[in-house]
């Protein structure tokens, strides 16, 4: 069985736990792209069921102004319907009245006629006789001109009486007259209240079908924005679990350089002692072999000394040679080793404390935290009149985290611009990046388009600090 240092299982264990991560750092961006499809296929349903809602229905302002209209036109025909009633009730007093002139009259020219017909009835009793004839034939001449007078009075009673019934005929056939009038305007006022109760019954038909649509309007307008909040309740889901997963493979990524240092630094301090016990070693060995030739050197030393003394002795005419001494063998020094410090890696740059450029060149058409014209949540970042096509730039460097449609957003793109800081760009035409993909500040991101939750063109940026919206313009010069 082969021996494994411990080590080399350490190193193993670190190679496959790596492994493992950069499997799931590769699975992040296949589950972008499932989400992105799912996303997409709601996103087309919602533009097709609010395309749907727009030719069908009119706008809540219309319908309003419409019902306003038909109320002032209610108000006016009830008011002139009010005006014509008391029209026929005064009509109707005046010829109650005429009515009762018209009896009185007629009472009047009844008594008339009666006393008339009795003085007619007196002068046939008195026969065809005149004033003259009963003069002359009188026996008494004194009451001749009482007679007179009073046969003068009779005639002019008679005849006043005569006028007086022809006037009181004429008042009748006058009064009836204007009887006759009254009952036309009458009748006229009748057909007219007629037309105006029709009238007021279509126009109230008409009202409450408005009044009904203005319901369903509403009902539309709450489905919508209720559709707005889910959008935006979905972005932060999708904003948390995208920025979730960011810091875990962060976090893992330290974590791995972490033990990748800390492998180095137990290996180099591995090296650094072999280094010195093999140093330590040869340091030995020459300190030996030193040794060995001291001992030589001073055994020839010794031989030398003695052959010297017998040569003396003997007194040999032989030259002897003077053997110089050996000179000591220097040991050469060893220089220590010394482990050098491994180096820290520079710190990331902060994001958020500078100025950064406009991702488009428009105007700004609505400010965060305003709230939007037909109501749901208020505006949790900023928009931008641009005109379709126009290019949007990334307003500071960072990583592409997704690239796609979401409902109510149209195609948009999230990118990671530090730690906790996240930058949306909505309501794109195409994104122009992919997931993954390392943006610098200027680069391409997509082009301006339109749908979504705007109802118009332009852009709309959102920029989330630790989870939660913020101004961009905090973060725009």
């Amino acid at each position: 069985m082969k021996y494994l240092s411990p080590s080399t299982i350490l190193l193993t264990g670190t190679c496959c736990f790596l492994g493992a991560m950069s499997a799931q750092a590769s699975n992040l961006p296949q589950k972008i792209h499932e989400s992105k499809a799912r996303l997409e296929s709601i996103h087309q349903s919602v533009a097709n069921l609010q395309a749907q809602l727009q030719k069908k229905q009119k706008s809540q302002s219309e319908l309003r102004a419409e019902i306003h209209q038909l109320d002032v036109k209610i108000q006016a025909t009830q008011a002139q319907l009010t005006k014509i009633q008391g029209q026929r009730q005064k009509t109707r007093q005046e010829i109650q009245t005429l009515q009762t002139q018209i009896n009185q009259l007629q009472q009047d020219l009844l008594q008339q006629k009666e006393i008339l017909a009795d003085q007619l009835r007196a002068a046939y009793m008195l026969g065809g006789e005149t004033p003259l004839a009963v003069w002359l034939q009188t026996e008494k001449p004194a009451e001749i001109g009482r007679l007179s007078v009073y046969y003068q009075a009779l005639a002019k009673a008679r005849l006043d009486l005569i006028s007086k019934t022809q006037v009181t005929s004429n008042k009748i056939s006058q009064t009836q007259g204007q009887k006759k009038q009254q009952e036309a305007q009458l009748t006229h006022l009748a057909t007219l209240t007629q037309a105006q109760e029709k009238t007021l019954q279509g126009q109230r038909a008409q009202h409450a079908k408005l009044e009904e649509q203005l319901v369903q309007r509403i009902a539309a307008d709450q489905a919508k924005i209720a559709n707005l909040e889910a959008n935006a309740n979905i972005l932060n889901g999708l904003v948390n679990r995208l920025s979730t997963e960011y810091a875990q493979q962060v976090a893992a990524e330290k974590a791995a350089a972490a033990r990748r240092a800390a492998e180095a630094r137990k290996r180099a301090a591995e090296r650094l002692a072999a280094e010195r016990a093999a140093a330590a070693r040869a340091a030995a060995e020459r300190r030996a072999a030193a040794r060995a030739a001291a001992q030589q050197r001073a055994e020839l030393a010794a031989k030398a000394a003695a052959e010297q003394r017998r040569a003396e002795q003997l007194q040999k005419e032989i030259h002897q040679e003077a053997v110089p001494p050996p000179t000591p063998v220097q040991a050469p020094q060893i220089a220590e080793l010394k482990p050098t410090a491994p180096s820290t890696p520079p710190a990331s740059s902060t994001v958020g404390q500078g100025s950064f450029p406009r991702p488009v060149s428009a105007p700004i058409q609505h400010l965060f935290g305003t709230p939007r014209m037909d109501g749901g949540p208020n505006w949790q970042g900023i928009t931008f009149a641009a005109a379709p096509g126009t290019p949007v730039h990334a307003i500071a460097p960072g990583m592409v985290l997704y690239a796609g449609p979401l409902r109510g957003y149209g195609e948009i793109v999230i990118v990671q611009q530090a730690d906790l800081v996240l930058a949306i760009y909505g309501h794109l035409a195409k994104p122009a990046v992919q997931v993954g993909q390392k943006l610098q500040t200027g680069s391409l991101v997509g082009s301006v388009g339109s749908g979504g939750e705007m109802n118009a063109d332009g852009l709309y940026l959102e920029i989330r600090s630790h989870g939660h919206p913020v101004n961009p313009l905090h973060f725009l010069r």
